[in-house]
């Protein structure tokens, strides 16, 4: 478990000092620095700094060679100050995680759940779980800060609602029952954040989940783009030709997800004498070198990157990410994704895509989950 100070920082919104938390966000600074950056003096920066210290949101990191040779005092944020429960909804239930402000998990748990309980059975269990990691780790409630909750499908509205029967309470009412902020998130659009934390902070990352559904985030240089109503990133609605009339459960026929989501790819995979019901079967023929299972990744990749050609031409992102569980099955989604956007995007801009596999995307979404209730710590409201 990660070490804590056991008490409570205070609150960091609308305060001076928030200035500084978001400046040191990226990496350490000197004093110097983070006075260039807010334009206050060096005591002003100096006795503000003395306070987050003493509070407990900043330490004084090793010192680092100054323009001068001389020895300058670094500083950034205390990743312990205070701690996130992530919470991930979806059809099976809840997996839960106590983590710090860099994303590190201290403690998780996952529960298996009927997808009949009530907004109200599932607020309850998500209570018991907190009660019962705290308890475990021996961390002061009071510690946790914020609470992101995760979940596939739109997150529409000011008050970030989601129209899903797992949080069909607000978050207004949520923050009241834990007595600390809450933030409903789309899934992927958390782990674009976490995944872009590992690239350039100036770089636009597309993230392309792929599990029952198709979804993708996009995390941009000053935080994520949600769209109308919560629904950028929605690709696997985007039709293809080679879906024809596959109905979606959108209502909709011809939408990618119906041919190259999991639920598509294990019927692709599958023969008469050889039935394909989950992921793990799927990784296993993809290790023993199944060449239909390798087609069928490899079309699922072309198909995919003719849904994104729009989106990728259109954003010009400088990297796309795949996660999920397929990210884990080899390059060949990747592949097909490649050839495909290669055939219909102008060449320059093809030939500069990057590309990456997040081979677990949960833990990303965690990262992601702490970048964004940092956000709300900081600024009172997620970016």
């Amino acid at each position: 478990m990660a070490e804590t100070s056991g008490r409570r920082v205070p609150a960091l919104a609308g305060r001076d000092e928030a200035v500084l938390v978001q400046g040191l966000r990226h990496g350490p600074r000197s004093r110097g620095e983070l006075a260039e950056l807010t334009g206050w003096s060096r005591n002003t920066v100096a006795a503000k700094l003395a306070r987050l210290i003493d509070e407990g949101w900043v330490h004084e990191a090793p010192e680092a060679q100054g323009e001068r040779g001389r020895p300058t005092a670094v500083y950034r944020v205390n990743p312990r100050a205070a701690l996130v429960l992530v919470a991930r909804f979806d059809a099976d239930g809840i997996g839960c995680a106590l983590c710090t402000l860099d994303g590190r998990i201290a403690i998780s748990e996952e529960r298996r759940m009927p997808g009949d309980l009530t907004a109200e059975q599932t607020v309850a269990e998500l209570d018991a779980m907190l009660g019962r990691m705290t308890e475990t780790s021996g961390v002061p409630r009071a510690l946790v800060r914020t609470i992101v909750i995760a979940v596939p499908g739109p997150v529409s509205g000011m008050t970030r609602t989601v129209p899903w029967s797992r949080v069909g309470v607000l978050p207004a009412d949520l923050g009241a029952r834990f007595g600390m902020d809450v933030v409903i998130e789309n899934d992927a659009n958390l782990m674009a954040l976490g995944m872009r934390k590992e690239f350039d902070p100036g770089d636009a990352l597309l993230f392309i989940l792929v599990q029952t559904g198709i979804g993708a985030g996009l995390a941009l240089p000053g935080g994520l783009h949600r769209g109308l109503a919560g629904w950028a990133g929605e690709i696997g609605h985007i039709p293809v030709a080679a879906a024809g009339e596959t109905p979606c459960i959108c209502g909709n026929r011809g939408c990618v997800a119906g041919i190259a989501a999991n639920p598509a790819l294990m019927r692709q995979f599958a023969r008469p004498e050889r039935p394909v019901s989950s992921v793990e079967q799927m990784e296993r023929l993809v290790q023993e070198g199944d060449t239909q299972a390798i087609v069928a990744l490899r079309e699922a990749g072309r198909n995919l990157g003719e849904a994104m050609t729009g989106v990728v031409t259109g954003l010009a992102p400088d990297v796309i990410a795949v996660g999920g569980r397929i990210a884990r099955l080899g390059d060949h989604v990747i592949t097909g994704i490649r050839e495909s956007l290669a055939l219909r995007m102008p060449p320059a801009l093809s030939s500069q895509l990057r590309f990456a596999a997040c081979d677990d995307h949960y833990i990303r979404l965690t990262r992601g989950a702490a970048d964004l209730a940092l956000d709300v710590m900081v600024g009172g409201r997620a970016k």
